[in-house]
């Protein structure tokens, strides 16, 4: 009888790690799937980003000319795209690449995403998913952490690719500036990501998934530039995210904001779980 009981309480040991030990399963198999998608996001905003650097060098000497040119124009364009000075490196990138790499970076977050369960069930793969031990909600929550990894991966290409190339062609970014700038994208565009999945977890499209994310990422981005231009819309500009954001290349992250928003990620991420629970499976 000692030896059934012990072999009952190992099984009911295992039982209750097997939770803990499929979500970390998922999570890495995930983040080695998305590793390709990685290596090109990364590459391709890294470059770009790497190539507005190189293109300072050329700008530089004529930067008093540049600034006097840009005197010319509305006060209202130049704040809208945060252009103060274009001798300073920090505000130059900011305008240049900062300021804009969100609204192509999110859509990493907002693919794979969008795809973790109506994708799934699209493809007729979601019952093959949830036949193994694995709960509805470490699915969603697995999917979360491994899109919050790689996209952490993709961020850190990009600031190595930025600094590397500043250091090459001597161009006055730190090592501090470049890592606020990229860090400070990664609460914004999961933010995106985990509303894709949270329409992922309520309806049974992903082109509705990945919509209504973009929809929002646009409208918000839009509405926070012409805010920005307009002082008769300025009062909306506490409705966009954007206006969170900042500039962190040359002001550094404002934590309380970077955390707002990253705990906005997660609680769509929580309720993604719980939805998911709730409703059918399309197979």
């Amino acid at each position: 009888m000692s030896a059934v009981a012990e072999r009952g309480e190992k099984r009911r040991h295992a039982a209750k790690k097997t939770p803990r030990g499929t979500l970390f399963a998922l999570v890495s198999h995930t983040v080695r799937l998305q590793s390709r998608g990685v290596i090109i996001w990364g590459a391709a905003i890294g470059l770009y980003s790497a190539a507005l650097v190189a293109s300072f060098t050329a700008i530089e000497g004529s930067a008093d000319q540049l600034n006097q040119l840009m005197e010319a124009y509305p006060k209202g364009m130049l704040k809208a795209f945060g252009i103060t000075n274009l001798g300073d490196p920090a505000n130059y990138m900011h305008s240049q690449v900062f300021g804009l790499a969100p609204l192509a970076l999110a859509f990493f977050p907002i693919m794979v995403l969008a795809g973790a369960i109506a994708g799934a069930e699209e493809r007729g793969t979601i019952d093959v998913l949830l036949g193994n031990p694995l709960p509805r909600w470490q699915l969603v929550i697995g999917n979360f952490l491994a899109a919050a990894i790689s996209l952490l991966a993709i961020c850190a290409v990009v600031g190595l690719l930025t600094w590397g190339t500043a250091v090459l062609v001597d161009v006055e970014l730190s090592l501090r500036q470049v890592a606020d700038a990229v860090l400070n994208m990664w609460p914004l565009c999961l933010m995106f990501g985990a509303l894709a999945l949270l329409c992922s977890a309520l309806f049974h499209r992903r082109g509705l998934a990945i919509a209504i994310p973009a929809f929002l990422l646009f409208g918000m981005y839009l509405l926070d530039t012409i805010g920005r231009a307009s002082k008769d819309l300025e009062d909306l500009r506490p409705f966009s995210v954007f206006y969170y954001y900042g500039s962190a290349i040359e002001h550094g992250i404002d934590w309380t904001h970077f955390g707002v928003i990253a705990l906005v990620a997660i609680a769509l991420a929580l309720l993604a779980a719980l939805v998911f629970r709730r409703r059918d499976i399309y197979t």
